[in-house]
């Protein structure tokens, strides 16, 4: 075949011009080709090159042997180097030398683009003849031959099996992203290269287009590019880009993993660190596209023996049949390296292996197969301890073992877990086959059962019950939980769960049979499915606990669900205090130090909201606190709410405001803060003149005790006690002052000048000036803070 030439370089003046110019090319070239040509067959020196760089300098510099498809659908096979200084001296200069192959043609002698890398045939100087004859014959440098191949697939051996992954994509994906190989060498960009073409089909092979190297990947178009780490380019960014695929084994960042593994690449990866690449070509004369028929591949490397990962192992087993044939030579080696395994087998795997049970049954004897009996007797041990996979594969692994004459010891167990697990979590279709499959089993139907009543007794006794719907016939004698669980389903058929839930078990307890009642397991199958997912109420806990015999709540361990009502409980559930009290006299044992304080705040809040607290609840509320921390939300917002209310009455016993006023708790005079401010108070206020004196009294009570109090009262004297006074009728005023007039003290006096506009902060002012002193106490009998007394007393 004859292939046009063409040479391009700086080079003298002369007819066409000087400078950089096409110095020869062969007539049979189209010239209106030269201008797209021209494009492609540039060359920069990496940018830590040397300037000037001496001859054996020159010798290292990368070279740029690219492959390319031109507009017309012929191609252009070209080799550039830097040739240093040009005609005048100057540095700077490269020289092309390029030939273009027609549409359907090839280079002479069958060669691949790739295999011309560095041969003889390529020149770095301009011929003569300013249009030279076209080439006949390309003489291949043997520079990458295979022994080299291999030494570089196993030093880059990382790389290889992601690097084939996207040497399939170009060969299946249209607009698949150009891959970028960044090598210190040009030589190792030109490895990867053969490479990718030594497994790609030979017509694909040979229009693969590709460059050894460029400074400025992101203007080359070919779809391996190779360039150096020091490109123009921002290479960590492009390994997070779409558009490419890069392949940086210079030290930098590459491309992630792609999301789905590619088996062809895991297989053909192997095959070339076997030193086996004839095995492409072989695939390669079946007919089929060694590109995207993994199996094939796959079984070739098998019968060669060549150790193979789970997936290759995978795609071997399943096109075995296909391509295999009758031929009974070709089983033994096949099966044999199969059975070897290597690493750790899937679920896929095993099922693949498992279409194989007749052509392994032939070697049942062999000591070849004891690894896969091996293994096989760890995946049976798997498959019993993880009853939630799905019953065919174990089912495929009972095969394979009978195929092998292999013992499978915990088989029986195993198939008693799927079957279970089908009739708790399968669909309906799987129910329907389960209860089929036990049917002519009688032994088998009754480790089921006796599985299902485990469950029922240690898990979750609702999904037994959903189960028993596809056993109607089945005998429960002796499986109380089973029973309970049956009786559920009764109950609640059409989704209805019935309300009351106590009565709801005390029927499944009785279904259990009385010589089970006081089984713990049975009261905890039983209080699990009237619970369901909803969380306990307080009523129903203190009914059941009331109902139930200390012992039997107590062995079952439903005291921590109880008491869990309790802390869980909303701020405003009336029965909640109620079973906390309860909870304190007869789950004393269970509670932990943090629960039980929680518990007796929880029975303050309510002793504070009926009025049963007794004197000194503020002291015991602030001393439990630290031990209940940290407190359920809604026990703190129901003491915050019962304790600030409580404090906000009229009379109360002496010295409560004033504890909490001294402990600085920011949580509970916030929550005084805002029920002074909310609307019950208001209406207090401006219904009784008594309660506004109280107030008045209060809110003047340990002036500069504590900063956060002096804000509080300060914001609830001016806010919510004045904007009330300023309204008040004459004779509410009256009544009022004639109230802080009992009280003694000076209280009358003091409102009076308050009320007074504009003497407010002069008043503060003064008091806070006589160092805290109060003009009164808090409201109370016998809390009464004379003048000259110290509020702190």
């Amino acid at each position: 075949m004859n292939l046009p030439q063409l040479h391009y370089t700086s080079a003298a003046p002369g007819p066409d011009g000087s400078g950089f110019r096409f110095t020869a090319v062969s007539a049979a070239l189209p010239t209106a080709l030269l201008g797209e040509v021209e494009q492609l067959v540039g060359y920069e020196p990496p940018r830590d090159a040397p300037g000037r760089p001496t001859r054996d300098e020159l010798a290292v510099f990368p070279v740029a042997f690219s492959h390319n498809a031109l507009s017309d659908g012929s191609r252009l096979l070209c080799r550039t180097v830097y040739t240093g200084t040009d005609y005048s001296g100057r540095y700077g200069n490269f020289h092309a030398h390029a030939v273009r192959l027609p549409e359907d043609g090839s280079l002479p002698g069958g060669l691949l683009p790739i295999e011309a890398w560095e041969s003889p045939s390529w020149t770095d100087r301009t011929p003569d003849e300013r249009h030279p004859g076209p080439l006949t014959t390309l003489t291949p440098a043997r520079r990458v031959d295979r022994a080299g191949l291999i030494r570089f697939c196993r030093a880059r051996a990382d790389r290889l099996e992601p690097f084939l992954a996207d040497v399939r994509a170009l060969l299946h994906t249209p607009d698949a992203p150009q891959l970028l190989v960044v090598e210190r060498d040009s030589a190792d960009t030109a490895h990867w290269i053969a490479v990718a073409s030594a497994v790609l089909p030979r017509d694909r092979a040979d229009r693969l287009t590709f460059t050894t190297y460029t400074r400025r990947p992101q203007l080359a178009r070919q779809q391996i590019v190779g360039t150096l780490p020091d490109a123009d380019f921002d290479l960590a960014g492009a390994a997070a880009d779409h558009r490419y695929r890069v392949h940086d084994c210079a030290g930098g960042h590459s491309s992630p993993a792609r999301r789905e593994p590619d088996p062809w690449a895991a297989v053909a990866a192997r095959v070339w660190l076997a030193d086996r690449p004839e095995l492409f070509a072989e695939a390669a004369r079946t007919g089929h596209d060694t590109g995207s028929d993994a199996g094939l591949l796959a079984v070739l490397a098998a019968r060669a023996g060549i150790t193979l990962d789970a997936t290759g192992r995978t795609a071997a087993a399943r096109a075995a049949h296909e391509h295999t044939g009758s031929d009974d030579t070709l089983w033994p080696p096949l099966l044999t390296t199969l059975a070897a395994g290597g690493t750790d087998r899937t679920p896929e795997e095993w099922t693949a292996l498992a279409g194989l049970a007749e052509e392994f049954s032939r070697l049942a004897d062999d000591t070849a197969t004891a690894p896969l009996r091996g293994d096989l007797h760890d995946a049976l041990d798997r498959a019993a301890a993880a009853p939630d996979s799905p019953l065919g594969p174990l089912l495929a692994l009972l095969g394979l073992a009978d195929a092998l004459r292999a013992t499978y010891g915990g088989a029986g167990p195993a198939l008693t877990a799927r079957l279970t697990a089908a009739l708790l979590d399968g669909t309906a279709e799987d129910r329907q086959a389960v209860r089929t499959a036990l049917a002519p089993h009688g032994t088998l139907t009754a480790t089921v059962l006796d599985a299902l009543d485990q469950h029922a007794a240690t898990d979750d006794p609702g999904r037994v019950s959903h189960a028993l719907a596809a056993l109607p016939d089945a005998d429960l004698t002796g499986h109380p939980h089973l029973r309970t669980a049956r009786e559920f389903g009764v109950l609640t058929a059409d989704g209805r769960l019935r309300p009351d839930r106590p009565a709801l078990l005390d029927a499944l307890m009785k279904a259990a049979g009385a010589e089970h009642q006081a089984e713990p397991s049975v009261l905890r199958a039983a209080f699990r499915l009237v619970q369901g997912d909803r969380p306990l109420r307080p009523v129903e806990a203190g009914t059941l606990l009331a109902q139930l015999p200390a012992a039997w709540h107590r062995a079952a361990g439903l005291d921590e669900v109880f008491i869990q009502a309790a802390l869980d409980s909303a701020p405003d559930d009336r029965e909640a205090p109620d079973l906390a009290k309860a909870l304190l006299v007869h789950c004393a044992s269970a509670l932990a130090p943090r629960q039980r304080a929680a518990l007796l705040l929880l029975e303050l809040a309510g002793e504070l909201t009926t009025g049963e607290a007794q004197p000194g609840f503020t002291e015991r509320a602030l001393a439990v606190r630290p031990q209940a921390a940290p407190l359920e939300p809604g026990i703190e917002e129901r003491l915050g709410r019962a304790l600030a209310d409580r404090l906000l009455a009229e009379r109360q016993p002496p010295g409560e405001l004033r504890a909490l006023i001294h402990s600085g708790d920011e949580m509970l005079l916030r929550t005084y803060t805002e029920r002074a401010r909310g609307d019950g108070v208001g209406s207090a206020l401006r219904r009784s003149p008594s309660y506004a004196a109280a107030c008045f009294v209060a809110w003047h009570t340990a002036s500069g005790a504590d900063p956060l109090w002096e804000r509080t009262r300060t914001e609830l004297l001016s806010s919510v006690l004045k904007p009330v006074v300023r309204r008040m009728p004459a004779e509410d005023v009256d009544a009022l002052l004639e109230s802080l007039r009992r009280r003694g003290g000076g209280w009358a006096e003091a409102f009076g000048d308050w009320h007074r506009p504009g003497v407010l902060g002069r008043l503060g002012g003064r008091w806070r000036g006589r160092g805290g002193r109060a003009p009164g106490p808090a409201y109370g009998p016998g809390d009464i803070e004379r003048p000259g007394e110290e509020h702190g007393r």
